[in-house]
């Protein structure tokens, strides 16, 4: 039986990360590569819990990256950060998060997600 983690994630109408990941559109969850997301598995389930909201994903890869600028460049923004048009919006957004500086010790993953459920409290307009 594979293991179950948690990630929990901000999602709101300004950076809706899940809904993006629902509509498997988001292919990546990026995160600081601290010792639990290293222990991540392929395989494994992964639920990324907003606020009375998730998406239960299975973990399709895990690419490790020295810094965030590595990991946009070779993700691509498109697939990390779906609804910013820039390199450089995807860059300020991951250096607005809680301890995101951690990166430069640490460095960061790209966790490769397919969604399997959700619940969502809102959705969004992908044809604008």
């Amino acid at each position: 039986m594979s293991s179950l983690h948690e990630l929990s994630i901000i999602n709101n109408e300004e950076l809706p990360f899940l809904q993006y990941i629902d509509l498997g559109i988001k292919k990546a969850e990026c995160r600081i590569a601290t010792n639990n997301v290293k222990n991540f598995k392929i395989g494994e389930k992964l639920i990324l819990k907003g606020n009375k909201e998730f998406v239960l994903c299975e973990i399709t890869y895990m690419h490790f990256y020295k810094s965030f600028e590595d990991m946009i460049s070779e993700e691509k923004t498109e697939n990390i950060v779906p609804f910013v048009d820039s390199d450089d919006k995807a860059l300020k957004i991951y250096k607005s998060f809680p301890g995101w500086w951690r990166v430069k010790t640490m460095g960061c993953c790209a966790i490769g997600v397919r969604p399997l459920e959700s619940q969502l409290s809102f959705t969004v307009d992908i044809n604008n």
